[in-house]
């Protein structure tokens, strides 16, 4: 009954002590009788303090979440666990090395963004989206060669490793090293190979090795990336009529 808390605390967060006691086997009274003996009064108790940790909601809104959820449990008790995850990742990030990064990626005369196999979605993602807000911005594929006499030492590498961890990234790190180009790595651990290579290192504190897991992570702290550097950097009203603006666009978009 601990592994569940500890591993998925969103399911005592979403059920009740009778819901918990079948998911592991138990009694709905060894529920209570372990809330008891790890310091609480009773099942609601340590359900609110989970409820206000995890989703920063009061009581009844998260009542009116349960009762919408019925049909779908185990569909809406994974996208509430990604918030949880999320939370977890932002309060263990370096803020230092976000604002250095943000800053480097706007200094840079051109950012090359690297992600293979499950990550080059997130790869051409955010080089898409930060192309539109400041412009200079590749997506490197790894079955060409395309750019890479573009890397200086002006150019800052945008890269992500997540285990396994691919030798191409690790291959164009060491070239882009070699070229005096600044490297900005993102990756699941501490310890994966990348971070040798990399300037600043975002360690997103995943919680498995899956891709399912690990991307709503990664989107959400490129997401908060992207905001913060347009807060900071980007002409808001340049970036709408780029957004919004081009006439010759409208045939491709329905409005």
């Amino acid at each position: 009954m601990a592994d569940l808390l500890l591993i998925d605390p969103t399911a005592f967060a979403t059920h009740s002590a009778k819901k918990i006691g079948e998911l592991i086997g138990v009694s709905e009274t060894m529920v209570i009788r372990f809330c008891y003996a790890i310091g609480y009064d009773s099942f609601t108790k340590l359900q609110n303090e989970i409820r206000e940790f995890i989703f920063d909601l009061n009581t009844q809104s998260v009542s009116k979440l349960e009762d919408s959820s019925n049909h779908f449990p185990s569909f809406y008790h994974t996208m509430v666990n990604n918030t949880h995850f999320i939370k977890e990742a932002a309060q263990h990030l370096n803020y230092d090395n976000v604002e250095k990064t943000i800053e480097k990626l706007n200094q840079a005369d051109y950012v090359f963004v690297s992600g293979t196999h499950a990550s080059y979605s997130m790869a051409h993602w955010f080089s898409f989206s930060l192309n539109l807000i400041r412009g200079k911005t590749l997506l490197f594929r790894p079955e060409f060669d395309l750019y890479l006499d573009q890397l200086t030492y002006r150019s800052v590498l945008f890269v992500f490793s997540f285990y396994r961890y691919a030798m191409e990234t690790l291959s164009l790190a060491e070239f882009a090293k070699k070229q005096g180009a600044f490297v900005i790595a993102v990756t699941d651990s501490p310890n994966a190979p990348i971070t040798k290579l990399a300037d600043i290192t975002h360690d997103l504190q995943m919680p498995k090795k899956v891709i399912y897991q690990t991307a709503p992570i990664v989107f959400a702290f490129l997401n908060a990336l992207l905001i913060s550097y347009t807060h900071k950097f980007a002409d808001q009203t340049a970036l709408r009529k780029k957004l919004y603006g081009h006439n010759s666009a409208h045939q491709f978009y329905a409005t």
